[in-house]
């Protein structure tokens, strides 16, 4: 049994003592918290607003214009006082939207492009300090597919792929013979030439293995092109004549390759009816094609079918879209129109003048915008009269300032297509040897030798050199 003899007032002091240093202590720690919120406050109002996330669909970026940079930043943006800049230099518009501020790029960017938005000067609501707010992103790559032809030599055909920042090819599709080719997104899909001369389609690019698509009755495919932004291919097809019967015209049919091959649809004119088609295009970030029959006239048509077509007017030829956006190009001999299939506006398109020598033709027409600066195929030409030859084929860059030579085709090779790339940023140009031999396919231009070469259109740069020919930035 223990005893406690200590004096019941001497515990009692004991215990207010304590009690007062645990004050004590209590009250120097919430100074130490008042100090520390008094600086982070202080720091807070000399720093501004911060980037809290940030937002861009850098496949779109490439290949529609409008295409926005979202900037979310920690608090709404009261204003902007300093300086916006793009690196590379690009056209945009700037837009605050409660705590976000949106950068609107005028034209698509260029492909596999480092990019960096700097904007100054950015004043929130919550504090009066201005805040520097940058951001960096890559814009997407672009494929460069050609078709290169080898049975002559016992191996299958290929269409080949490589890209703008990666130039090694590699071969996605392959068939005995191959006519002609389009792509949408991934997807791959061939022309594929069968024993009788008739055709049918090859689809890689779904699954694992190449699904092979055969018409209903023998017929060919006469050009084939891939959407740039939907998974949608569309080809023209005429089928095959009896003996006593007239040549068919072509109908144009769309293929959805967003899964596994779908039926073809036939697309409707105005009158609910398939019809025999002149020329076509696809309109970028839509599921739209614009169609020009064989008498002229224009219409726009829902690929799916999900609408009915518009009539668009008749016109004498269609010069294809505005790359990146929904003005549609129209040629007439008395005027040019650009059309903007999006609110119907129509608009007078004047080209300046090319500065020429006095043997140079001009040929096909590229247009790149709506101030008329478009690619012009040029054949210089010697002699005068019945014994004149072509001696060179030039293509240049025809602008309000000046005319600037992009590429030039020698004496010993020949120009056989030119195609601007989707952003309107690059141009294909297809070439072939004189006098070479043909490949001996029915109803399909000769590959031998062909060589694509990838022009940097502003620059005349040469981005890259493939194998192979019949780009599908052509259609």
């Amino acid at each position: 049994m223990s005893t406690d003899h200590r004096n019941p007032r001497e515990g009692d002091r004991a215990r207010q003592a304590e009690g007062r240093r645990f004050r004590r202590g209590l009250t120097a720690t919430i100074g130490v918290l008042a100090g520390a919120s008094v600086l982070l406050g202080a720091a807070s109002l000399t720093q501004g607003p911060k980037l809290a996330d940030a937002a861009i669909d850098v496949e779109r970026a490439t290949t529609l214009a409008g295409s926005r940079l979202v900037l979310e930043l920690n608090q709404p943006v009261d204003r902007v006082d300093g300086d916006v800049v793009v690196t590379p230099d690009e056209s945009f518009e700037l837009e605050i939207d409660g705590d976000r501020l949106v950068v609107s790029f005028d034209e698509p960017l260029p492909y596999d492009e480092a990019v960096t938005v700097t904007i100054d000067g950015v004043v929130g609501t919550a504090q009066p300090a201005a805040a520097t707010i940058e951001y960096r992103f890559t814009t997407a790559d672009e494929p460069v597919h050609t078709l290169v032809r080898r049975s002559p030599e016992g191996e299958p055909d290929v269409v080949r792929r490589s890209s703008v920042g990666d130039p090694t090819p590699e071969d996605v599709l392959e068939a005995p013979r191959l006519r002609s080719f389009a792509h949408a997104g991934d997807v791959v899909v061939g022309v594929a030439i069968e024993d009788d001369g008739s055709n049918s389609l090859r689809v890689a690019g779904i699954g694992d293995t190449t699904q092979t698509i055969a018409f209903p009755e023998p017929g060919t495919v006469n050009s084939i092109g891939g959407s740039t932004t939907q998974p949608l291919v569309a080809y023209t097809f005429n089928p095959a004549a009896g003996d006593a019967e007239p040549a068919p015209q072509s109908v144009l049919y769309t293929l959805d390759v967003s899964g596994a091959a779908a039926e073809p649809v036939p697309v409707l004119g105005p009158d609910g009816t398939p019809v025999t088609v002149n020329d076509w295009v696809f309109v970028p970030g839509t599921t739209s094609v614009v169609v020009q029959d064989v008498d002229g006239a224009v219409f726009l048509a829902d690929a799916l079918g999900l609408s009915p077509a518009q009539p668009l007017g008749t016109h004498a030829e269609l010069r294809g879209m505005l790359p990146g956006t929904t003005d549609l190009i129209l040629a007439d001999p008395d005027r040019g129109t650009i059309l903007d299939l999006e609110t119907g506006e129509a608009r007078e398109n004047v080209l300046p003048s090319a500065e020429l020598p006095d043997e140079a033709y001009p040929g096909h027409v590229m247009q790149l915008d709506d101030t008329g600066t478009h690619l012009l195929e040029v054949l210089i030409v010697s002699g005068d009269g019945v014994g004149s030859v072509a001696t060179e084929a030039l293509l240049a860059r025809v602008g309000e300032a000046e005319t600037v030579v992009l590429h030039a085709t020698g004496a010993d090779s020949r120009r056989l297509a030119t195609c601007v790339s989707p952003n309107g940023r690059l141009v294909a140009v297809e070439t072939a040897p004189i006098g070479a031999d043909s490949d001996g396919y029915p109803n399909a231009p000769s590959l031998v030798g062909r060589l694509t070469t990838i022009v940097d259109i502003e620059t005349g740069e040469v981005v890259l050199t493939q194998n192979g020919g019949s780009s599908d930035w052509c259609h």
